[in-house]
C-alpha cells in the first residue's frame, strides 16, 4: 500500500464495505486500533489539510454490479371522455338565379376600308380553237355603184370600101365652075367591141365593232371590223400567221385605241407588218390605223403610228 504522510498514518486498509473504509491507524495513543471511517470523512480530511500524498496506482475497476430490477410502470390514468360534437347546421337554400340582363344594342358597322390597288393584269391565255362558222347573215343592202371602169381600147377600124373606077379624063377645057361635092362613100363596118373594164369596188357597209380590254390576237371574224383596244396600260395587238388564221388577201381591219394604254401592232412569227417610217405604235388615245393584208404573211399598217 502507498503511504500517506498526514497527521494520521494509514498503516493498512483492512476492508472496504460499501461507503466505509476499515483501516489500521498508527497514532499516539491509538495502540494500533482498527478504525472505520467513511470515504467522505477521508476526503474532508484531505481537503482541510491541503496535503495530498502521492497518487497511488489506479486499482482495477471492480466488476459492474448487477442492474437492479426495473420497477413496475405505473398505470396510465384514464383519458377523459371527449365531449359530443355539435350538430352541423343545415345548409341554406341556394338563392334564385337573377334574370339575365337585356342584350346591348349592336354597335355601328365600321367604315369600309379603301379598295386595295388593282393587281397586275395576268397574261393573256392561249387562244381557244376557232369555233364553227355561224350561219351566213342576211345579205346587206347593195352598196353604191362603184366608179365606172376605164373605157376599153377602141376597136379596129373596119376595112375601107372599094374605090370607084376612075373616069376618063376629059379634055382640058376651060376651067368650069367647081363641080358639086361627090357623094360620101358608104361607112365601113363597125370594129369589134373592146373587152369590158373591171367592175369597180362595192361601196362599204357599216362596220361592226369588237372591243378588247387586254392584249389581243386577231381572229378570222375581225375581218372588215373595228377592233377597239380599251386598255389602261400598254398593250399589244398581234397579227397571226396565215397558217393559224387564213385572212383573205385584201382583208382590211381598222384598229382604234380607246383606252389610255398605248397599243403596239406586232406580227406573229413569220409575219411582216410594214408602215411608213417603220412605226407600229398608235400615237395615243383615239388614234387609229388600218391593217391591209397584201400577201400570205405580209400586211401594211396605215394611220396614226409612231416608232
Amino acid at each position: 500500500m502507498a503511504e500517506y504522510k498526514t497527521l494520521v498514518d494509514l498503516d493498512e486498509v483492512l476492508s472496504v464495505a460499501g461507503t466505509d473504509l476499515v483501516y489500521t491507524v498508527v497514532s499516539p495513543g491509538s495502540g494500533g486500533l482498527d478504525r472505520k471511517v467513511t470515504w467522505a470523512s477521508i476526503g474532508a480530511y484531505f481537503a482541510s489539510t491541503a496535503l495530498k500524498g502521492d497518487t497511488g496506482d489506479t486499482g482495477p475497476q471492480g466488476a459492474t454490479g448487477a442492474t437492479g430490477a426495473q420497477g413496475a410502470q405505473g398505470d396510465t390514468g384514464p383519458q377523459g371522455a371527449q365531449g359530443p360534437q355539435g350538430d352541423t347546421g343545415a345548409q341554406g337554400a341556394a338563392g334564385a338565379q337573377g334574370a339575365q340582363g337585356p342584350q346591348g344594342a349592336q354597335g355601328d358597322t365600321g367604315a369600309q376600308g379603301a379598295t386595295g390597288a388593282q393587281g397586275p393584269q395576268g397574261d393573256t391565255g392561249p387562244q381557244g380553237a376557232q369555233g364553227d362558222t355561224g350561219p351566213q347573215g342576211a345579205q346587206g343592202d347593195t352598196g353604191a355603184q362603184g366608179a365606172t371602169g376605164a373605157q376599153g381600147p377602141q376597136g379596129d377600124t373596119g376595112p375601107q370600101g372599094p374605090q370607084g373606077d376612075t373616069g376618063p379624063q376629059g379634055a382640058t377645057g376651060p376651067q368650069g365652075p367647081q363641080g358639086d361635092t361627090g357623094a360620101q362613100g358608104a361607112q365601113g363596118a363597125q370594129g369589134a367591141q373592146g373587152p369590158q373594164g373591171a367592175q369597180g369596188e362595192s361601196g362599204s357597209a357599216a362596220l361592226s365593232t369588237n372591243e378588247e380590254t387586254a392584249s389581243y390576237t386577231l381572229v378570222l371574224t375581225d375581218a372588215a371590223k373595228v377592233v377597239e383596244m380599251n386598255v389602261a396600260t400598254t398593250n399589244t395587238l398581234t397579227v397571226p400567221a396565215n397558217a393559224s388564221v387564213a385572212f383573205a388577201v385584201g382583208t382590211q381591219i381598222l384598229v382604234l385605241q380607246t383606252g389610255a394604254g398605248q397599243t403596239t401592232i406586232a406580227g406573229d412569227s413569220g409575219v411582216t407588218v410594214n408602215s411608213a417610217g417603220g412605226g407600229l405604235t398608235l400615237l395615243g388615245q383615239w388614234s387609229s390605223a388600218v391593217l391591209v393584208k397584201r400577201a400570205t404573211d405580209s400586211w401594211v399598217a396605215i394611220g396614226d403610228l409612231v416608232a
